[in-house]
């Protein structure tokens, strides 16, 4: 009895010990890097259909548009009166782009057709990314990323919630730290970054370079964010 005694209690100061040299909680991390995530969005998109993806495909053939380096997610499509006051038929689609086989975040390009044909102009080619020289591997191991982010939650929040027992999913891919200039065509200068959040909610949320683990952007769930 005493010998089961004395083995439980080693186990209990084992477990509070490594509770007290963990601060970061019981939580883990993940790396996901499936197209049906929506870095820095406000929803998550539905599962884009097979049927919809062959429709997406005509529509891009049909309107001479190449789809090399384009990964499309999301489609829908709805009936709308057109500048003629006529029922016209509408479909959109909207397209993540890959690079090296990673994403490349904050510039999607979306597509809008009217009766088949595409509506308005193709893309300028200032938003269409060219070669990006980087390999595809990442630098920063996942429990380095996952003490950053938990850090930067905890300077945030208005108040604790629990980040530091959830389990976070990580989308690695690239960031143009020259995004606002794409618009005046602004030379890109892309690095490889992460795009974390909880594996059951959108925020918080936060980009951060994969290279030195700098945070480029982060919201919180209750409080300022940290968005140049």
């Amino acid at each position: 009895m005493k010998k089961t005694v004395l083995s439980l209690l080693i186990v209990l100061l084992s477990i509070a010990c490594k509770k007290d040299s963990n601060t970061n909680g019981y939580g883990s991390i993940v790396q996901d890097q499936s197209l049906f995530t929506n870095p820095g969005g406000h929803f998550i998109p539905p599962a884009i259909t097979i049927q919809d993806s062959l429709t997406v495909s005509q529509l891009m053939t049909g309107n001479n548009l190449a789809t090399d380096g384009f990964q499309f997610y999301f489609y829908e499509s709805y009936n709308a009166i057109d500048q003629q006051n006529q029922i016209g038929f509408y479909q959109i689609a909207i397209a993540r782009q890959i690079r090296n086989g990673l994403p490349i975040f904050s510039e999607d390009i979306t597509f809008g057709f009217e009766n088949g044909k595409l509506n308005g102009p193709a893309p300028a080619a200032q938003f269409i990314v060219g070669t990006i020289a980087l390999d595809n591997k990442p630098v920063l191991s996942l429990q380095a990323l996952r003490n950053i982010f938990i850090k930067t939650d905890n300077a945030n929040e208005a108040r604790k919630i629990g980040i530091q027992d959830s389990t976070l999913v990580a989308l690695l891919g690239y960031y143009n730290l020259n995004i606002n200039q794409i618009s005046v065509g602004g030379v890109p200068n892309y690095v490889k970054a992460w795009y974390v959040h909880p594996v059951r909610s959108l925020y918080p949320f936060g980009f951060f370079r994969d290279d030195s683990g700098a945070v480029m952007g982060f919201r919180a769930a209750t409080s300022n964010n940290l968005f140049p």
